[in-house]
């Protein structure tokens, strides 16, 4: 697999063209029954590699409500996982075959964590920062 094949794979799968895009009903009125989380909002997430040839660095934008990823994008990723009241990150997504998990904390509107790849063998740092 070429740099740019495993690169644009590594980006749907870790960015999922940001996370979640498509979401079932069932699933939607689920979420909007839940309690808004101290933690919830819009994040400018910055993704570096430090571990495999997934590219270096990569920035993005995800939503967080109830603490869960929700949709910004439109690639058909899927995210499982939360963000607790405490902001413990402990998020999965899966696209294309590929499954990327992201682990940390967030506080006070930012947080930083790692995470990994299996499928790409891959793995890194990010940082989280909310939009006000």
């Amino acid at each position: 697999m070429n740099l740019f094949h495993a690169s644009a794979i590594f980006t749907a799968v870790l960015i999922g063209a940001s996370f979640l895009p498509r979401i079932d009903v069932a699933h939607a009125q689920r979420r909007s029954f839940e309690a808004p989380h101290a933690q919830d909002g819009v994040y400018a997430v910055d993704i570096t590699t430090r571990q495999g040839d997934c590219g270096s660095a990569y920035h993005l934008t995800i939503s967080v409500f109830g603490g869960h990823v929700t949709a910004v994008g439109d690639t058909p990723i899927e995210s499982s996982g939360q963000i607790n009241r405490r902001g413990i990150v402990n998020l999965t997504f899966r696209g294309m075959d590929k499954v990327a998990h992201a682990t940390g904390r967030l506080a006070d509107g930012s947080g930083s964590g790692t995470w990994s790849s299996p499928s790409l063998q891959c793995a890194g740092s990010w940082h989280a920062v909310r939009h006000n």
